[in-house]
């Protein structure tokens, strides 16, 4: 079986790979946005800054006379595009009056860009010249009475500035991807060595825990013998036997409380080791309810179980002992929670490809919040029914990991009419019947 804390530390060194990987994600995602824009914005001014350049040097050069309306030229004399820019020189309709540059563009010249000229003095715009995207500013040329008498419009195309605003994104996008590869590498490298120490102190700290533990159970041991000694020997007087009573119900906890913590600190550095054959549930049930049904009698509880077999069959594949462990510490839990004169029920279930064990009582429950809690070590819930001295905090935990060794499933939910029930569920063996 796996070991809890090795569990435990993979998937806190999951946990922080995702948790660091996603800020490093965010962070990166955020300077390649940043980066991204104000180089496309850098490019964008550029255009800009060409544009203008050209189109005022063209209409410093005219002196303010238009040039005068050049013939049309037939189709095959137009020039092929050798340039980004083109200059238009119209008249105040729009008509082209000249075209330096031969380069002819299917919508040039633009109209609306003219009256938007004419109203403000300059427009700068983003057109589409059949399908070719071209940044287009437009000025107007004023006659001394401050009237238009035509206009120069230019154009940038922006085929090849698209192309670096293009290349641009892509290289910011490899830059990133590298970068987050990076960063895995090192965070599962400095996630492995931060988690080292914590190791070292789990290990520890269950060394200290065992190595405890074997220390205490012979003290223990002799503090209960020693007196019973003085109690058989008749050398403690009547009013000191309640004192030697108590040493001894003390003795056996504490021998209770070494034992679970030497279990729990075993199964946390091997697993529970355990002996699985197929065996009956139910059968094992039955065997651990009448030898608890004396302890029952003595808690003030009654202790009944549904041996009805038309659930199925309830054979699942699982060590003997195991189970009448785990299946104790469910019906001792029971007792400790259940008020005088109440019931104690345990039921055996064939559900699907599942044997489900249930263990309800007539106590106060437990609150949802602290269902989980419960089957933490020492979890001690407020609202008992019972004082429980003699209890170690430590079954529900130890139970838990009966039933994490046998890949079940363990829970607890409100019992029918009140009282709280414990659910554990086991994968069965063989062919089930539906209850």
């Amino acid at each position: 079986m796996t070991d809890p804390t090795a569990r435990l530390l993979r998937s806190t060194r999951r946990r922080l790979i995702v948790v660091t990987l996603g800020l490093i994600a965010l962070l990166v995602v955020g300077i390649g946005a940043a980066t991204a824009f104000v180089g496309l914005r850098a490019l964008d001014a550029d255009v800009d800054r060409a544009l203008a350049a050209s189109v005022d040097a063209a209409v410093a050069g005219l002196g303010g006379e238009l040039p005068q309306a050049q013939e049309e030229a037939d189709a095959d004399e137009t020039l092929p595009a050798s340039s980004d820019t083109v200059v238009l020189y119209l008249d105040a309709t729009g008509k082209e009056l000249a075209n330096p540059s031969r380069l002819a563009l299917p919508g040039l010249p633009d109209t609306s860009a003219l009256a938007a000229a004419s109203a403000t003095g300059r427009d700068l715009r983003t057109v589409d010249a059949n399908g070719v995207e071209v940044r287009l500013l437009t000025v107007p040329v004023r006659a001394e009475d401050g009237s238009t008498k035509g206009f120069v419009q230019g154009g940038f195309i922006l085929k090849l500035h698209d192309a670096q605003s293009n290349s641009l994104v892509v290289a910011i996008a490899l830059v990133g991807a590298v970068g987050l590869i990076g960063a895995a590498v090192v965070t599962l490298v400095v996630t492995g060595d931060a988690l080292i120490p914590i190791r070292q102190s789990f290990d520890a700290q269950r060394r200290f825990v065992a190595d405890a533990s074997h220390e205490l159970r012979t003290p223990a041991a002799l503090i209960r013998a020693n007196a019973e000694v003085l109690e058989r020997e008749g050398l403690v007087t009547d009013e000191g036997r309640p004192l030697v009573g108590d040493i001894v119900a003390e003795s056996d906890r504490l021998g209770r409380l070494v034992g679970d913590l030497l279990q729990l600190a075993s199964s946390d550095a091997t697993g529970l080791v355990l002996d699985r054959q197929p065996v009956d549930l139910a059968e094992i049930a039955a065997d651990t309810v009448r030898q608890a049904e004396a302890l029952a009698i003595e808690r003030g509880v009654s202790l009944t179980m549904d041996s009805s077999r038309s659930s199925g069959r309830t054979v699942v594949s699982g060590d003997r002992d195991r189970l009448m462990q785990l299946l104790l510490i469910l019906l001792d839990n029971a007792f400790d929670h259940s008020p005088n004169g109440s019931t104690v029920r345990v039921a055996v279930r064939a559900s699907g490809r599942a044997v489900a064990l249930t263990v309800a009582d007539e106590g106060p429950g437990i609150p949802i919040a602290d269902r989980a809690r419960v089957f933490e070590p020492f979890a001690r819930l407020p609202g008992v029914a019972r004082d429980r001295a003699g209890g170690t905090g430590l079954g529900l935990a130890i139970a838990r990991r009966i039933v994490t060794a046998h890949d079940g499933t363990i829970g607890v939910d409100d019992a029918p009419g009140g009282g709280a029930r414990f659910a554990v569920t086991l994968p069965a063996v063989g062919p089930t019947a539906a209850g």
